[in-house]
């Protein structure tokens, strides 16, 4: 039985019709096309609604757009993000529609909790993917519940630590507060359960997740213990994203921890929004990459890393030269704590696990 070709990517932000006009940009999506299986994250509402919901951002584009994301070349979306639910379920449904009408299998949200935490099972050459999708950046009303449609929930918890003599000789400097962050127990024992349901109903289990924060290079606390609990339970495969950068890679019992995968497409910088945020995108990277795992059964044969970075019209080209070498190193850097190592093959680079991976904290 051959090994199957398992695709990965990151965030999908499109807010134009993505007919790829460039051949560097066809190079990427066909990478993407090409792979026996293929998923990503769509964090980009398709909808018409006007009303959007109390939050920090809101971000949506044209419906009419919807018929353009073949080009993309994916096989499945989750939706269970940060932005899914931005013109609420009337628009996170019409959002649905519209993926699904494109061919792509739609998951983490529903109309509620058991919908939105169902898994999607995935036949592939006579194997079966099994796929779980949650996410833990939750805006108020977003998650779903026992009557009430939205994502698939794992929440987190925020404290803060305050070193108290620190605080007496430099009162009101706040540079040595640590956030503390674990998610909940009830969330996780849930997903643990879907994990052990799910198990022996599919060869390759995969638990996609947004999580973490921010463009620069520091995870949050929960999420490492998080994935363990995951792999403890069964999951083949991480797939994290969120972050607007490239994030480590790590391993887990010789599992691999995808913690971000940084943009695929990143067009909601066109999109009209006040100052503030527009300073928040201007500091995104526009880097991410496609990770493409080679599979036989449920064992991980191989990774191999595509770099790629984003053009002027925020699609993603496969990075060459100096983009490539700034995505190498910083996978190289980032990746090693977590028990990955990140070599150069020729001009492909390949994440494998080290002698000693991220064993429990």
């Amino acid at each position: 039985m051959h090994a199957l070709g398992v695709v990965l990517t990151g965030d999908i932000c499109p807010t134009r019709g993505l007919v790829a006009d460039a051949a560097d940009v066809k190079q990427t999506f066909r990478l993407i096309e090409n792979a026996d299986f293929a998923l990503g994250n769509f964090e980009m509402p398709l909808t018409d609604q006007v009303r959007a919901v109390e939050k920090l951002l809101n971000i949506k584009a044209d419906p009419s757009i919807a018929p353009t994301l073949s080009e993309l070349g994916l096989d499945m979306v989750t939706v269970a993000n940060n932005h899914a639910v931005d013109y609420g379920w009337e628009g996170l449904s019409q959002t649905i529609d519209l993926l699904r009408s494109q061919g792509l299998t739609v998951i983490g949200a529903g109309s509620n909790i058991a919908e939105a935490t169902a898994p999607a099972i995935a036949t592939v050459a006579g194997r079966q993917i099994g796929v779980l999708a949650y996410s833990c950046l939750l805006p108020t009303g977003m998650s779903a519940g026992i009557n009430r449609p939205g994502i698939a929930p794992i929440h987190v918890q925020t404290s803060y630590e305050i070193d108290p003599y620190y605080q007496m000789e430099e009162p009101g400097d706040l540079s040595a507060v640590r956030a503390r962050t674990q998610a909940r127990e009830t969330d996780v024992e849930a997903a643990v359960a879907a994990i052990r349901a799910l198990r022996n109903k599919c060869d390759t289990l995969i638990v996609t997740i947004h999580w973490g924060f921010g463009s620069g290079e520091d995870l949050a606390e929960y999420q490492l213990p998080l994935a363990q609990r995951l792999i403890d339970a069964g999951a083949d495969i991480i797939h994290g994203h969120h972050p607007h950068a490239v994030h480590p890679i790590g391993f887990y019992r010789g599992k691999p921890i995808f913690f971000g995968l940084g943009t695929l497409v990143g067009q909601q910088v066109f999109l009209d929004a006040p100052p503030a945020v527009r300073a928040l995108w201007a500091e995104m990277s526009p880097d991410g990459y496609v990770a493409t795992i080679s599979i036989s059964q449920s064992n991980v044969l191989g990774i191999e890393l595509t770099p790629t970075t984003l053009n002027s019209d925020r699609l993603p080209l496969i990075a060459k030269d100096n983009d490539f070498d700034r995505i190498h190193h910083r996978l190289v850097s980032l990746s090693a704590p977590y028990g990955a190592n990140i070599e150069l093959d020729g001009t492909v680079l390949r994440a494998s696990a080290a002698a000693l991976d991220c064993q429990r904290n």
